[in-house]
């Protein structure tokens, strides 16, 4: 059965994607089918372009986007809280969990962006779409290093498609593979968040972070697959959503960050559930969610710290198994499988 992946943004709550694709990427499952779309918004935009470009690979760039994770973004956090507890608000985060925070939001991420201090005063509020409140030069640099502009069409390799939102008009625009190459300017624009990180212009147009609408990407991509026949009216298909934002949470928000990241969750809820009206038959829906932490609320999107990204990892993994019904052992047999 034809197949289309789809991962939701998130920031640091990516690296749960890139656990659950470690398992889907050795299922037999996904060895049967012919994946022919890999989609996503934010840093889902370059989790499907990791799994583009590494398609050809025998674990489909499974290996690449662990890697990117703990060599290129998985950041230490600074001890800005000191190792003596603090009297803090009663939520599930510790003290490593704010510092984590405070590092990612004061600091930056070693892979991606930092922290421009002289755009925070007062009056740089003034002409905020210029002077953001990080800078992301890191990544412009990781991108350009790791991802080359990708072009496909039917029957040679799977459509990468990645959403951003035009600024001026508010509409929710796909930048598809089949249509012209995805270059890392579309996934730098499709991950710009508002305030934070400038937007991209392409084609004289100002994009911003596809994740700050309540637009679904794949009545746009569904339609696309039309188009394109890669999909035929009719023709039955599968789709995978990798989801990181969770309807119920752990531990009752009390600051303002955790408030914030509740809001900003509620906001993002079931956008990759299937379109009712997208002219396209999706026979079967492999939802991969995840379960909320006690931490959720403080570490949010910001937390790039060591012992956060692999916590993130291994429920990615786990959540992959359960949608899958296997156990770890299974999975682990699943690799003597064959893939096609």
């Amino acid at each position: 059965m034809k197949t289309v992946i789809a991962f939701q943004g998130g920031g640091a709550l990516g690296a749960f994607a890139a656990g659950a694709w470690d398992v889907l990427a050795r299922s037999p499952l996904l060895g049967r089918s012919e994946i022919v779309a890999v989609a996503g918004a934010s840093i889902g935009a370059i989790t499907a372009a990791t799994i583009a470009h590494g398609r050809s690979e025998e674990d489909l760039g499974a290996g690449g986007l662990l890697a990117l994770w703990r060599e290129q973004l998985q950041t230490p956090a600074w001890p800005y809280l000191g190792p003596v507890p603090l009297s803090l608000p009663p939520s599930g985060a510790t003290i490593d969990h704010w510092n984590g925070f405070m590092t990612g939001l004061l600091l930056g991420n070693r892979g991606m962006h930092r922290a421009s201090w002289p755009a925070w005063q007062p009056l740089s509020g003034l002409w905020r779409l210029h002077q953001p409140l990080h800078e992301r030069g890191r990544m412009h640099a990781l991108l350009e290093d790791i991802f080359p502009p990708y072009a496909s069409e039917p029957g040679d390799a799977p459509m990468l498609a990645v959403g951003s939102v035009d600024l001026m008009s508010g509409r929710l625009s796909l930048f598809d593979s089949d249509s012209a190459p995805v270059e890392p300017r579309h996934l730098a624009a499709s991950s710009a968040i508002p305030l934070v990180f400038e937007p991209v212009s392409i084609e004289g147009r100002l994009h911003w972070d596809g994740e700050i609408t309540r637009d679904s990407l794949l009545p746009l991509l569904f339609a696309r697959l039309r188009e394109t026949g890669r999909v035929k009216a009719g023709e039955p298909v599968r789709l995978v959503s990798i989801e990181v934002f969770t309807r119920e949470i752990a531990a009752v928000p009390e600051t303002g960050v955790e408030l914030s990241f509740r809001a900003i969750s509620l906001l993002q809820l079931d956008k990759l559930a299937p379109p009712p009206d997208a002219g396209v038959e999706v026979a079967q829906w492999l939802r991969i969610g995840r379960d909320p932490l006690p931490e959720d609320g403080v570490s949010g999107q910001f937390d790039y710290s060591p012992r956060r990204i692999e916590r993130l990892i291994e429920q990615g993994r786990d959540a992959a198994r359960r949608a899958l019904g296997v156990d770890a052992d299974q999975e682990a047999g699943a690799l003597t499988c064959p893939t096609s």
